[in-house]
């Protein structure tokens, strides 16, 4: 299995990382939103920007208070995948919470369509592409020089190649 998620961060290292458009990416599976793959993949880096273990926050309620709220980011990605929203306790990844800010259920890249993600925080963002079974999430940041419209473009590729190999 080990082998089998490596082989996945080359493959998110070459179609997410490899051009500069994006500093980091992850996929997981739709069925349960949790990370299996990660890139950058030297030394694990990927892992580092994409990936907290639960974790609480203060998370503003319907009333103006503030609860102490524990996170689970695979929750998380699996409600903005399966609801195309943010669950009431926000997008968080890699411990940093993003805004969604742009939905469309059918993008089209030539021939294929799949659900499409925008969320972002200041001068961050991640592009999420849904596929049959993967949520594959691209991460850029302003400050390296990236930007969500190059990110997006090499997130559209892959979310292509993945839907046409039947994933």
């Amino acid at each position: 299995m080990a082998e089998e998620e490596g082989s996945w961060d080359s493959t998110l290292d070459e179609w997410l990382i490899s051009e500069g458009f994006c500093y980091s990416a992850g996929m997981a599976q739709l069925e349960d939103g949790a990370f299996y793959a990660a890139a950058p993949e030297k030394d694990e880096a990927g892992w580092g920007f994409i990936y907290k273990e639960d974790h609480e926050q203060m998370i503003t309620q319907e009333d103006m208070t503030e609860k102490k709220m524990t996170i689970t980011e695979a929750t998380s990605l699996k409600y903005v995948a399966d609801n195309l929203k943010a669950p009431p306790t926000g997008l968080w990844l890699g411990g940093q919470k993003y805004s969604v800010t742009r939905v469309e259920k059918e993008f089209q890249v030539n021939e294929t369509t799949f659900t499409y993600i925008f969320a972002n925080r200041p001068k961050k963002g991640v592009a999420i592409g849904i596929t049959n079974s993967q949520i594959i999430c691209a991460f850029y940041d302003d400050e390296k020089g990236q930007t969500a419209g190059n990110c997006t473009k090499v997130l559209a590729a892959f979310a292509e190649w993945m839907k046409n190999t039947g994933y």
